[in-house]
C-alpha cells in the first residue's frame, strides 16, 4: 500500500475498534434486543475479535499493521501477536488509584451474574477486564451504558496500543521491537518518532535516500533520545540503523502514512512513567554557546534546557512573563511554532560549530 492510499481516520479506528468489542462482549452480533443475559465463551468471543483483526482492512492496516511483517508472517501471524501485546498487555496504574483495565473490569463486574470469581494477583490486560468475571452477565441494552462500555475499552486500548502504534510510526515490525532481547521502551520509541518527524522535515519530503550528517544533527538537537549522545551514537544503534533503512527504502516492508499511525494517538498519556530526555550537564555547553553567539537569549536557554530536561512546557511558559511576551508578538501564541524555530537556530548553530564533526 502506498502513501497515496493509505486509509484516514486512525484515531477514528481505534474508537471503531472499541466499539466493536464492546458489542461482541455484549453479544450484539448473535442475540436480539430482547435477550437480557449474554453468555461469556472465552474462545469463542477470541475467534470473532482475531477473525475481525485479520479480514477488516481498516484493523489490520491501521491496527494491526500487518504491511510491517516481513514472509513468511501473514495477517494471521500479525493478528496473533496484536491480541497478545496489546488486547493482552497487562496495564499498569499511574499513581495510586486504579489503572484503566480495572476500571474496565469494575463495569463488567457490575453486570455479572452470580458471586464474582477470585481476581488473580497483577495488572489487567484488556481481555482479562473482559473475560475476568462470572460465565453469565446482563448485557448492556441501555446505549447509554454501551457508550460507557465502549469508552472504558478505549481507554484501555489509549493505554495498551502505544507501544505498538510507536514501532509501527517508525515503519517497523512490532515482532522485532516489543519482545526479546532487542525490546525498546515506549518512551525511547516516542522520542525516536518525535526525532523521526523532525529528520523527515529536514529532508523536506526527499524519502527513498539516507539522511546527510546535517540533518541528522539538527533531528537529534532538536529531538533527543534518552540514552544517546549524539546522532551518530542513535543512528549506530539497532533501533536507529534499522528506522534509516526503512526511511531509505532498503527493507520489503511497506510506507504507510506517518500522519495516519501518528493519529491512532490519544492526547492523553499512556500509562507509562515518563523519562528525562538529556541531562542537563550534556545540554549546557551547547546551549551557553549559542547565547553566546547571539543565536538565542537567556531566556530561550533556560527554556530549551527546561525542554531537554522533560519539564512540563506549561510550567516553564507559566512563569516567565518574557517568554509568554515573546511567544504572543513574534508567534501569535503559535508555541509550536516557536519552539521549533528555537531548537532550529541553535541545532544549525551547534552543528556549524563544532569542530569535532567531520
Amino acid at each position: 500500500m502506498s502513501p497515496a492510499s493509505a486509509p484516514k481516520g486512525g484515531r477514528d479506528i481505534v474508537a471503531y475498534f472499541a466499539g466493536h468489542l464492546a458489542n461482541l462482549v455484549n453479544g450484539n452480533d448473535s442475540l436480539s434486543d430482547s435477550d437480557e443475559v449474554v453468555a461469556i465463551k472465552p474462545f469463542s468471543l477470541f475467534e470473532r475479535v482475531h477473525r475481525s483483526l485479520v479480514s477488516n482492512r481498516k484493523y489490520s492496516d491501521i491496527l494491526v499493521g500487518a504491511w510491517a511483517y516481513p514472509p513468511p508472517n501473514n495477517a494471521e501471524d500479525a493478528a496473533d501477536f496484536y491480541f497478545d501485546n496489546v488486547l493482552d498487555r497487562p496495564i499498569g496504574a499511574r499513581g495510586d488509584g486504579p489503572s484503566s483495565a480495572d476500571n474496565l473490569a469494575a463495569l463488567i463486574g457490575s453486570h455479572a451474574i452470580g458471586p464474582r470469581a477470585v481476581r488473580a494477583a497483577g495488572a489487567l490486560s484488556i481481555w482479562k477486564a473482559l473475560m475476568g468475571g462470572e460465565p453469565k452477565m446482563r448485557r448492556f441494552n441501555d446505549k447509554r451504558d454501551l457508550f460507557e462500555l465502549s469508552n472504558r475499552i478505549l481507554k484501555c486500548l489509549d493505554a495498551a496500543n502505544r507501544p505498538y502504534a510507536e514501532v509501527l510510526r517508525l515503519g517497523l515490525c512490532p515482532k522485532e521491537w516489543l519482545v526479546g532481547d532487542d525490546a525498546v521502551g515506549v518512551n525511547t520509541l516516542k522520542a525516536a518518532n518525535a526525532f523521526l518527524k523532525i529528520l523527515k522535515a529536514e529532508m523536506n519530503g526527499q524519502f527513498g535516500r539516507r539522511p546527510d550528517q546535517r540533518e541528522l544533527d539538527v533531528a537529534f538537537f532538536s529531538a533527543p533520545i534518552p540514552g544517546y549522545k549524539d546522532a551518530k551514537a542513535f543512528t549506530a544503534s539497532l533501533l536507529g540503523s534499522a528506522i534509516l533503512t526503512r526511511l531509505a527504502g532498503q527493507d520489503q516492508t511497506f510506507l504507510l502514512s506517518f500522519d495516519v499511525m501518528e493519529a491512532t494517538q490519544s492526547e492523553a498519556l499512556a500509562d507509562e512513567p515518563a523519562e528525562p530526555l538529556m541531562d542537563a550537564e550534556e545540554a549546557a555547553p551547547f546551549l551557553e554557546g549559542a547565547v553566546a553567539a547571539g543565536v538565542i537569549d537567556a531566556q530561550e536557554m533556560s527554556l530549551l534546557a527546561s525542554i531537554m530536561a522533560g519539564r512540563s512546557l506549561a510550567d516553564v511558559m507559566g512563569s516567565n512573563l518574557y517568554l509568554r511576551r515573546r511567544l504572543k508578538a513574534d508567534f501569535d501564541n503559535d508555541l509550536e511554532a516557536y519552539i521549533d524555530d528555537l531548537s532550529s537556530r541553535t541545532a544549525q548553530f551547534v552543528w556549524k560549530t563544532d569542530s569535532s564533526r567531520p
